[in-house]
């Protein structure tokens, strides 16, 4: 006979109460979890920073021309695919 354990949605609802309230107390620090993502943002040009920075999104960190562009870029593009694949359903029609 196995002995296997499953776990079940009760077990799953109190995991997650006590995430919740360690983060809640300070326990576990939000910005354990943010501050090398932003370090990593940065490194990676995905946010600028200083001078380079256009639109700021928080504590000097923000959107430079490159990203804006890029941002830019994929929206147009969407919204083309998006157009494109309406007139081709409308026109199997």
């Amino acid at each position: 006979m196995s002995n296997q354990t499953s776990v079940s949605e009760d077990d799953w609802i109190t995991l997650l109460i006590i995430l919740v309230l360690a983060f809640a107390t300070g326990i576990v620090s939000v910005g354990m979890f943010l501050d090398p993502l932003r370090a990593w943002l940065l490194q990676y040009h995905v946010l600028e920073q200083g001078d380079a920075m256009v639109v700021p999104l928080f504590e000097g960190v923000g959107f430079g021309w490159g990203q804006l562009i890029v941002i830019a870029a994929i929206m147009l593009c969407s919204i083309a695919l998006i157009v494109w694949l309406k007139r081709r359903a409308a026109a199997r029609v």
